[in-house]
């Protein structure tokens, strides 16, 4: 078991550490969103004398990661943090309690100084959550099998015609024997090609950002009426952390 001076030696630098990241993931969430997005761009010319023109115009953006994988990495340096900081905090007090969620211990005896700073650490990591992108509302997504479980792809591509220009010309007013005819020039847009796009993206439903957003406030309760509750205690070797995330993410 570690002692306390060993707790003492790191927990700057895994808060340094998690704060870094933190500040990375939300910079990613808000600033950079077109990581969790990709698309493939097509076009196929109409007729056969020109079915390889432009044959190198297909774009293509791969999705560079989801937004669960993003968390994942993320939760490891909060997790870190918050088990060193819980050993730290424990091995000092005797005050306890337990976090309740809907009438059933979810988390048993955590001392009272751990519940007061859990309740800001709960705050910060909230708003990572509030800045998670999710999906464009209004356009059919569907799970993407062939990438995986995180990954999605809108259900029917977008089409639009590629066009070109055209000059005709109109006789306005025929030729006689004393004036040649007058001829008007005309311009149109004429189709000779097809566009078609799909997109694809790593991020979640408003749903799904919603129920752990939620979950987040459930326990914020939770902890803040065990501070209430607590009790003293002396030092035990504790984690938390793992159990944190994946209750939010279940």
């Amino acid at each position: 078991m570690a002692q306390l001076h060993e707790l003492l030696a790191v927990e700057g630098d895994l808060k340094g550490q998690r704060d870094k990241i933190k500040d990375e993931t939300i910079n990613t969430f808000t600033k950079k969103a077109n990581h969790f997005l990709g698309g493939l761009r097509t076009l196929k010319m109409f007729g056969v004398e020109r079915e390889n023109e432009e044959a190198g115009g297909m774009e293509r953006q791969e999705i560079v990661t989801t937004v669960p994988e993003k968390l994942k990495h993320m939760t490891k340096s909060f997790s870190r943090f918050w088990d060193a900081k819980l050993q730290k905090e424990a091995t000092n007090q005797e005050a306890k309690a337990d976090i309740i969620i809907d009438g059933k211990k979810f988390i048993e005896s955590i001392p009272v100084t751990f519940l007061l700073s859990m309740e800001e650490e709960l705050r910060q990591l909230r708003k990572v959550y509030d800045t998670i992108p999710t999906l464009q509302p209004g356009v059919e997504w569907v799970n993407d099998q062939q990438k995986g479980e995180y990954y999605w792809k809108t259900a029917n591509p977008i089409t639009k015609n590629k066009t070109e220009k055209t000059i005709e010309y109109k006789i306005i007013v025929p030729a006689t024997k004393e004036h040649p005819a007058q001829v008007k020039e005309l311009s149109q847009d004429k189709p000779v090609g097809v566009y078609s796009t799909e997109s694809y993206s790593g991020m979640l439903s408003p749903a799904q950002k919603s129920i752990m957003i939620g979950k987040l406030d459930t326990l914020l309760r939770a902890v803040k009426k065990a501070r209430q509750r607590a009790n003293n205690q002396l030092v035990e070797k504790r984690t938390i952390g793992e159990q944190i995330f994946s209750y939010i993410h279940s």
